[in-house]
Order: structure tokens, then C-alpha cells, then sequence
């Protein structure tokens, strides 16, 4: 009888550690726009966030990227024709606090480090261009639609060469487990 008391003891406290763990991880993946000052088109890509929550305060962990390919101009070299283009890419990665404001929403500030990369090619090849990588700030809320869905949606901001200040808004759909 002390043996089946026993079992049931530790049955029952293994039970409850894992439901006290549930829900403390969120992977989300979603849509990413970037607006560059200056730029009559919006950078288009992809989001990803990592929230770990194990309380009211937890860690959220992010990469952006988004890209605009422009085909300007058509030329014949060598009987061949090259399209001239012009290409942008941004990416980041940030990391930062969350807060559990209920048990629903739960808001969170990021610090990271953001690119900013322009290249005019001709063909293949680049003819110019620059990169520069820069601080990036960024903040968001995420919704727990149910015990498993989360909806999350954010913004970020970097500032680069020739006053190229990129705004960067993401909304994305997760799964907590």
C-alpha cells in the first residue's frame, strides 16, 4: 500500500511539473516590411521570433529580413542582353525582455544589430554600392489568442548611411508549446 502511495506521489508531481512548463516556449513566423526614408517602395520578407516565458518576465529573441529588387534598365552587351538592376536588403537580429501584462498580451522592447545593404548590378556584375550595419531598436506585443496560438506584432528602427532611417513593422502568427 505505501509502495502504491509512493507511485502515485511521484505520478502526480511529474504530472504538475509538466503543466507548470507548458506554454513557456512561442515560435512565430511572419511578414516583415521595412520603410526606408527616401524610397518610394517598401523592403518585403520575413520575420522570425523566439519567446521564451517561464513567468511574468521572459526573453524574446528575433531576425528580420527583407529585400526590394528593382529591374531599371535593359542593355545589349556583346550581342546579349543584360538587365541592370538595383537590389536592397535589410536584416536584423535582437534580443530583449518580455512582460506578461495578463493572460493574454504580454508586451516586449529589443536592442540588436541591423544591415542595410544597396547594390546596382549590370548582369551579374555589381558596378555599386554600400553596406553599413548599425543599432536597432525595436518593440512589440504578442497576443495568446488560445493555449496554443499567439499573434504578435512589432516594430523596429535603424538608422543608416545617407540618412536612411528604416522602419520595419512585422506581424506574425506563433505556436506556443
Amino acid at each position: 500500500m505505501k509502495k502504491t502511495i509512493a507511485i502515485a506521489a511521484v505520478v502526480t508531481a511529474m504530472f504538475h511539473a509538466v503543466n507548470v512548463n507548458a506554454a513557456d516556449h512561442t515560435f512565430s513566423v511572419g511578414y516583415a516590411q521595412t520603410d526606408i526614408k527616401g524610397l518610394n517602395d517598401d523592403l518585403t520578407g520575413l520575420a522570425l521570433k523566439y519567446r521564451y516565458e517561464p513567468g511574468r518576465l521572459g526573453l524574446l529573441v528575433g531576425l528580420t529580413g527583407t529585400t526590394l529588387n528593382e529591374s531599371t534598365t535593359a542593355t545589349i552587351v556583346n550581342n546579349q542582353v543584360q538587365i541592370n538592376t538595383f537590389d536592397r536588403t535589410y536584416g536584423s537580429i535582437h534580443i530583449g525582455p518580455t512582460y506578461r501584462f495578463n493572460d493574454v498580451m504580454s508586451g516586449y522592447a529589443t536592442l540588436g544589430y541591423a544591415t542595410y545593404k544597396a547594390e546596382r548590378k549590370s548582369g551579374s556584375t555589381v558596378t555599386s554600392g554600400f553596406e553599413d550595419s548599425s543599432f536597432a531598436a525595436g518593440a512589440g506585443i504578442e497576443l495568446n489568442l488560445t493555449q496554443s496560438i499567439a499573434l504578435n506584432g512589432g516594430v523596429e528602427y535603424s538608422e543608416h548611411l545617407f540618412d536612411s532611417k528604416a522602419m520595419t513593422y512585422t506581424v506574425g502568427l506563433g505556436y506556443r508549446f
